[in-house]
């Protein structure tokens, strides 16, 4: 075989892993351009998420502050919602009071289970809430104004 022949089949060759590698490079520019927008948006629907249970979290300690729940429910609702943010060292402060209760009163049945309940075991739950909730009272209400005027913003 001349060596004409063998250079040109050389050549081809190059030029055959030179296309290929330019389509690779292409490819891989779009899949991290994919990702970037993935990233992107994930960020952007966490961020949104973030302000509506933070938005949610100051309407109930409003609530709270105004008489207007327990302290159960409100903790109930401000220990779950603050769980869906990424809360500063001084929102977790004031989130662990809820949470704390939350879980005080967690046995304690809820919507249709407290609906089954007898009159009389209502009643003795009612006052078990109570007592409960009073050891956390002056700490929730205290949690609640700072959390009505925080700027609840990460």
């Amino acid at each position: 075989m001349p060596l004409t022949t063998i250079i040109i089949a050389a050549g081809l060759v190059v030029l055959a892993l030179s296309i290929y590698a330019s389509y690779l490079a292409v490819q891989l520019r779009r899949q991290k351009q994919q990702q970037a927008s993935v990233v992107e948006a994930l960020n952007r629907e966490r961020i949104e998420r973030d302000q509506d249970a933070r938005q949610s979290i100051q309407i109930i300690a409003r609530a709270l502050v105004q008489k207007d729940l327990t302290e159960t429910e409100a903790a109930m609702r401000i220990g779950f919602l603050s769980q869906k943010v990424i809360a500063s060292d001084e929102e977790a402060e004031l989130f662990s009071v809820f949470q704390q209760l939350a879980e005080a009163t967690s046995h304690i049945p809820i919507l249709d289970d407290w609906a089954m309940l007898e009159r009389s075991e209502k009643r003795r739950l009612t006052i078990e809430r109570e007592s409960i909730e009073k050891n956390y009272a002056d700490f929730m209400q205290s949690s609640a104004k700072k959390l009505v005027d925080i700027r609840l913003t990460h």
